[in-house]
């Protein structure tokens, strides 16, 4: 059975109701006014542990400038290692300078897994990382 969660809370949805019984916001409109990468980045406070993980690497997949703020709260705040490594990694392949504090951080106080993707995450923060070169390489 598909289980469905309020877009803002993340509470679970009972089936067939489009209204979160904890807030009573419409969930169908919400998400249809909601970007991919906005929906992406609520996703990362979602309750089921593998979904924010997911995320985490979407948004880093494509690059998306507007949730340095939130990957580097989930690299933070999270005590769950996959989410803080896929943040963390997110916020390399995103390239953006504002993250290396955060990564620097995660290279040195992270679990193990943690600390080596902040660590490849500021080298290729060093080495100039960007879309272009990377497009160059393929």
């Amino acid at each position: 059975m598909t289980v469905f969660y309020c877009v803002p809370c993340g509470r679970e949805m009972p089936p067939g109701d489009t209204i979160c019984p904890a807030g009573g916001v419409d969930v169908e409109r919400v998400s249809s006014e909601r970007s991919y990468v906005q929906k992406l980045i609520v996703a990362l406070r979602h309750p089921e542990p593998e979904t924010p993980v997911r995320a985490a690497w979407l948004l880093g997949q494509l690059r998306a400038t507007e949730a340095l703020p939130a990957l580097i709260r989930a690299a933070q705040e999270s005590s769950d290692p996959y989410l803080v490594e896929a943040a963390v990694e997110a916020l390399g392949r995103i390239g953006d300078p504002a993250g290396r504090p955060t990564l620097a951080w995660a290279a040195r106080e992270g679990a193990l897994r943690v600390r080596r993707a902040a660590e490849q995450a500021l080298r290729r923060l060093a080495d100039g990382f960007s879309e272009k070169t990377e497009t160059g390489r393929k």
